[in-house]
């Protein structure tokens, strides 16, 4: 009935206590600072990082932008619009938890980890410039038309970031893991 020697057994039990392990740690991380007694805040100077990168793309398009700094929340937003109230970076905007989730996926699945030491980075890397991109625009759209915010922010790229993952994780089982797709049984 269950053969533990299928890939699809394989995935899952090393998925699932992964997957576990990342939303208990995940809770953690953004006390991880004051857990090792650092100085400074690590993940919101990554929120100021992705702002700062985030408004270079608006910069190019000669948009003025500002960073504000409450808490560990950072918002960007852009200058001379009247009711601009910005983009608020934080927890989970900044892209950490779909940064493991994609990592998790690809150390589950079936592939020499030889590829998976260059994919995950790479990977990774491709999902940050997809939310660097996904924030720039939020922050046009929270300035020149806030009515439709809401929608992007929780539809429109929820669906192309997660979409995006998926895309990557396909392109993983597909060119680089070691199993073989529709392969003919004789």
């Amino acid at each position: 009935m269950f053969d533990i020697k299928k890939p699809e057994f394989k995935f899952l039990i090393l998925f699932i206590p992964l997957i576990i392990f990342w939303f208990f740690f995940y809770h953690y991380l953004y006390k991880i600072d004051e857990i090792l007694g650092l100085q400074f805040d690590s993940l919101t100077e990554f929120s100021k990082l992705l702002s700062y990168q985030s408004n270079f793309i608006l910069s190019i398009f000669n948009i003025k932008t500002s960073i504000e700094i409450h808490g560990d929340m950072v918002v960007t937003k852009i200058l001379n619009y009247q009711f601009s109230h910005g983009v608020w970076i934080g927890e989970p905007c900044n892209g950490i938890k779909i940064f493991g989730l994609f990592t998790i996926f690809i150390i589950s699945f079936k592939g020499e980890w030889s590829k998976k030491i260059w994919f995950i980075p790479l990977g990774v890397l491709c999902l940050h410039f997809l939310n660097i991109l996904r924030i720039s625009v939020l922050t046009y759209i929270s300035a020149v038309n806030p009515f439709i915010l809401d929608f992007n922010h929780n539809i429109t790229f929820q669906l192309i970031t997660y979409s995006a993952m998926l895309g990557l994780w396909y392109l993983w089982i597909l060119k680089f893991s070691s199993l073989k797709v529709n392969e003919k049984k004789s």
